[in-house]
């Protein structure tokens, strides 16, 4: 969780510092361990400055410059190359250091009111506008690759930062009531798998007077880079996109058993939808959606066969059965990281801690019943962890391999997790390659996406809420595709189907690059706005990649 509001109520006192060949931007910084905050001691900070500056201090002090602590040294060295800043720090501490804060102040004014935007922002949407105090983390819905520019593209700044890993980076944006402007506060965050008393924080860059093009061009080169580093395939060449999705046109979503039992739809109830579809579309180019077919959603979690309410092992290989005859590719869902406790008694073995490993992280209890109070036996578990990703496998294995399922959904992998026992997204990587071991045709595919995650899942639901028209489609559309959230209303009332969201009203359809339009059917759908899916149906059809 974001924790935005949440600020110091003094004055840290930081020593500022120049950039070579940059009059008026200025730079501090902060180094955290698990235990404090603490800024450079201003009376031990050496400073050589000409083509490059570099900031050799031996001692620390506590937020504020009250306290001296002799408790380690920092290094940092800003030089000018190519037009960008570059900033290359390394701190040591006595302590396991917990995050390094940048702080810069002095950026231009004109450009910080027009707004601060991702390449995943919204093409009409810009982040802190006219010094509206905002925060970016990556990875995450609003920052899918660190890289952030401020202004209009004509006149603008660029920020970025070139990891080789995924890690935790955080951009604030404020005025505190002491700083006589803004501060922009980029803070890098160790693995804390990995945490140490040195941290080398990776380079960050700042590009100042950017334009369209020499912003467009950083975009690519920090681009080129994350390829590098994540092994991320442009979609034309990625050999785990087969030919089936490269034509998919159409995403349908058959809701199953709701978390109370409410059943939307059986099993031949969703083979009878997609018969409608196939009538209105080319039932190749569909790729059925499958929420809830495990039975109880979320509740049976994660315990996956076919669930008995909606017609068992049997009414599940008539489904198969009949999607084949269609040539409709099936993708059930799967929990990532979702599990009930009654369900999974090891959970403890496998459930995501805090970043001390001091207590369970406790995350995302929704009301599934409507008793206004959030269920208390469902917990996020980390594929990290060999056992639970180890049933997750045979889970998934066990599907493509009784009914020849074409694809499986993880839910909830596109969120991050510092988890000291396992790197989550080596799990993930982990997951992916055995399952692709074992069945290479099957497609995997994770709600939300961001540059390392693509490398990994080549489809993946686009982030609930979030905007499809990206400010630079290519940050997505050079390496995968993306579709509609689960949670998005069905036609008519708009219910969200197996989601605990309700009732939400769909959008209307709108082509954008890279993104699967997609249909959600519940029990009332086809019997009273038939028209509509067709329609919709017809619309995608039209509108499909040729």
């Amino acid at each position: 969780m974001a924790l935005i509001d949440t600020d110091l109520s003094f004055d840290p006192r930081d020593p500022y510092f120049p950039t070579p060949g940059a009059s008026g931007v200025e730079w501090a910084l902060q180094v955290f361990t698990t235990d404090n905050g603490y800024g450079i001691d201003v009376d031990r900070a050496h400073v050589r400055e000409g083509d490059r500056v570099h900031v050799h201090a031996d001692r620390y002090a506590r937020l504020g410059q009250q306290r001296p602590v002799e408790a380690g040294e920092v290094d940092v060295e800003v030089t000018r190359r190519v037009g960008a800043l570059e900033w290359s720090i390394t701190v040591r501490h006595d302590e396991p250091v917990k995050a390094v804060k940048l702080l810069l102040r002095g950026l231009p004014p004109e450009q910080l009111r027009a707004g601060w935007w991702t390449p995943n922002t919204g093409r009409s949407w810009a982040h802190g506008v006219n010094g509206q105090r905002f925060q970016l983390e990556y990875p995450g819905p609003d920052w899918a690759t660190p890289w952030v520019a401020a202004g209009d593209e004509p006149n603008g700044l660029v920020l970025s930062v070139r990891d080789p890993l995924v890690r935790r980076k955080i951009l604030h944006l404020h005025h505190p009531a002491y700083a006589p402007g803004p501060i922009a506060e980029l803070v890098h965050v160790p693995s804390a798998s990995a945490r140490s008393t040195t941290c080398q924080v990776p380079s960050i860059r700042l590009r100042l007077g950017a334009t369209e093009h020499s912003a467009d061009a950083d975009l690519d080169e920090h681009l080129s880079f994350v390829e590098g580093a994540h092994n991320l395939v442009p979609w034309s060449s990625r050999k785990d996109v087969p030919d089936w999705l490269r034509q998919t046109a159409l995403v349908v979503t058959l809701h199953g058993q709701h978390w109370t039992g409410y059943v939307f739809n059986t099993f031949a109830q969703m083979a009878e939808a997609l018969r409608f579809v196939g009538q209105h579309i080319e039932p190749h180019r569909v790729l059925a959606y499958l929420p809830g077919w495990e039975g109880r959603y979320y509740h049976a979690y994660p315990q996956y066969r076919p669930g008995e309410d909606l017609g068992g092992a049997e009414g599940f290989a008539a489904l198969a059965h009949t999607a084949r005859q269609l040539g409709v590719r099936l993708m059930p869902m799967f929990g990532g990281h979702g599990a009930n406790v009654t369900q999974y008694p090891t959970w403890e073995k496998s459930v995501l801690r805090n970043d001390t490993n001091r207590y369970v992280e406790l995350l995302n209890r929704p009301d599934w019943d409507g008793d206004r109070v959030g269920e208390g036996d469902q917990v996020f578990l980390n594929p990290g962890e060999p056992e639970f990703r180890a049933h997750l496998v045979e889970s998934i294995s066990a599907m493509a391999r009784d009914f020849g399922v074409d694809a499986a959904f993880l839910d909830t992998l596109g969120y991050w997790f510092n988890d000291p026992r396992y790197e989550v997204i080596d799990g993930y990587r982990r997951l992916a390659d055995e399952l692709r071991r074992r069945h290479p045709g099957l497609v995997l595919a994770t709600e939300g996406w961001w540059d390392a995650l693509s490398a990994i899942f080549p489809l993946s639901q686009h982030w609930n809420g979030a905007d499809r028209d990206l400010r630079k489609p290519r940050v997505l559309a050079r390496y995968a595709r993306t579709t509609g959230h689960l949670a998005e209303g069905t036609p008519g009332p708009g219910s969200t189907g197996v989601h605990e969201k309700g009732f939400v009203r769909r959008r209307d359809d709108v082509e954008r690059e890279a993104h699967l339009p997609i249909v959600g059917i519940v029990d009332d759908t086809l019997p009273a706005h038939a028209d509509e899916v067709a329609a919709i149906c017809r619309w995608a059809q039209d509108h499909a990649p040729k």
